[in-house]
């Protein structure tokens, strides 16, 4: 009880210290969801928070990481001033695995942050097995639950089910809400996934909506397709399709969504969004249309333009966790993005204004419980070894990369074939491997005597 009087107390001294009102509050509340991809006016706003990160395992465990603990959010003031307005941050546990996401708003007073969205992560197996959301009442501006989502595997790992259920203040408990089931093709590739809506009259799930998708020559996402269940007929009606193109080094280029219209009997344009890459794979600008259908083209709605520091790349990096993580979403993090900036278009300047810019800020993490992983073809003897290691290699050329237990680089060497490795000269002690054929690799634990 004394830390809710305590928030109390805080937030109503905000209001006192800042003479702001309730809706300057909201706003600012708004602009920072919409730049975590919240829709306030959506019931299942929870469902696409935090769109931009996505949670992978580290590809070597045993290097050093820049890992993403925070996002600092400013917006022009009055003044055209840039001014702190809130944060993403994000909590790990000693796995490095993501266990809580927030997007906080700043009340005014320095070192007090509202969360205004908090995703709790928990993990069994290294693999998230629930997630709780909570939100901000923005009658009481304290934090309450609002759902939970489990997660169920099938036999080959991915996600099968997903069940959510909300909470019940009335009675201080979670209750049925919805649950997604998803199927894979024999690449594991999601070509359905089937949400079905609780009826609360007789108690049982019933169908909603399902996506389709389809595939290019690739393996990249290339459409997908959503069909809304009409109950009254018992059919699948169209209601909307996305598709997808890809560059040379199939980055997502351009995503296009269109909406199914009754009264044309077809899909119409709806919003679109193009990326612009640099000549390496970092993201340099992403732009976002939309079609006006009374001049029959695209008017501009949001841009996106980013800075990233190119001496690290996606291998480089420990994100935070993507919770729709079926959905592609534009190579943000081909390399560490540093700084975004989102503005809007304005039509009656015909002009971009700035509305956020986001800095990024990480830390340096050494991973080392490393497990080992294979290549068939490839192998390494002796270990442990005394002067040089041989590596028996039937896949092509490689690259052998050798770490010490601080996460250092020491030893980077081209192989075609079989080869041999010197390490005459390095101390006696435990380091790490690593052997990369084709975007794939092999790692392990070594032992120089």
């Amino acid at each position: 009880m004394q830390k809710y009087l305590l928030a109390a107390f805080l937030i109503f001294g905000f209001f006192i210290a800042n003479a702001q009102d309730r809706q300057e509050l909201i706003r600012r509340a708004q602009i920072l969801a919409k730049s975590a991809g919240v829709d306030f006016s959506k019931d299942s706003r929870h469902d696409c928070r935090f769109k931009y990160f996505e949670n992978k395992s580290p590809a070597f465990r045993g290097a050093i990481k820049q890992r993403l603990d925070r996002v600092d959010l400013e917006e022009l003031d009055s003044t055209g001033v840039l001014v702190q307005v809130g944060n993403y941050s994000f909590t790990y546990n000693t796995n490095n695995q993501n266990t809580k996401a927030s997007l906080n708003l700043e009340t005014g007073i320095p070192g007090i942050l509202i969360p205004l969205f908090v995703d709790n992560y928990f993990y069994e197996n290294n693999r998230v097995v629930r997630r709780e959301e909570e939100g901000l009442d923005f009658n009481t501006f304290l934090s309450e639950k609002e759902s939970r989502t489990i997660y169920i595997y099938n036999g080959r790992g991915l996600v099968s089910q997903l069940i959510t259920d909300r909470w019940d203040k009335s009675l201080s408990d979670y209750t049925p809400n919805k649950k997604e089931v998803r199927y894979y093709d024999v690449n594991d590739r999601l070509v359905q996934d089937t949400v079905y809506g609780l009826n609360v009259d007789n108690g049982q799930f019933e169908f909603n909506y399902r996506h389709e998708y389809t595939y290019n020559g690739q393996g990249l996402l290339q459409s997908s397709q959503q069909f809304i269940f009409d109950k009254s007929n018992s059919i699948w009606n169209n209601n909307t399709r996305e598709f997808h193109t890809y560059d040379a080094n199939n980055n997502l280029l351009q995503k296009t969504l269109q909406d199914w219209n009754e009264n044309l009997s077809s899909f119409i344009n709806d919003e679109q969004s193009t990326a612009i890459y640099d000549a390496i794979g970092g993201i340099n600008r992403i732009t976002t249309l939309v079609w006006n259908p009374n001049i029959n083209n695209w008017e501009n709605e949001d841009k996106y333009d980013y800075i990233n520091d190119n001496n690290y790349d996606r291998n480089d990096l420990i994100l935070p966790v993507f919770s729709k993580d079926f959905e592609v979403e534009f190579n943000r993090f081909n390399k560490m993005l540093k700084t975004e900036f989102w503005n809007d278009f304005d039509l009656s300047s015909n002009d971009w204004l700035l509305a956020v810019k986001s800095t990024y800020i990480y830390s340096q993490q050494i991973v080392i419980n490393t497990e080992d992983t294979k290549l068939e073809g490839v192998s390494f003897y002796p270990n442990p070894v005394e002067s040089s290691l041989s590596i028996r290699n039937q896949k092509g050329a490689g690259i052998f990369e050798l770490f010490n237990v601080q996460g250092q680089k020491i030893i980077h060497q081209e192989v075609v074939g079989d080869a041999q490795v010197d390490l005459s000269q390095q101390l006696s002690g435990f380091y790490f491997y690593k052997m990369t054929i084709g975007g794939k690799s092999a790692t392990g634990k070594l032992v120089k005597n």
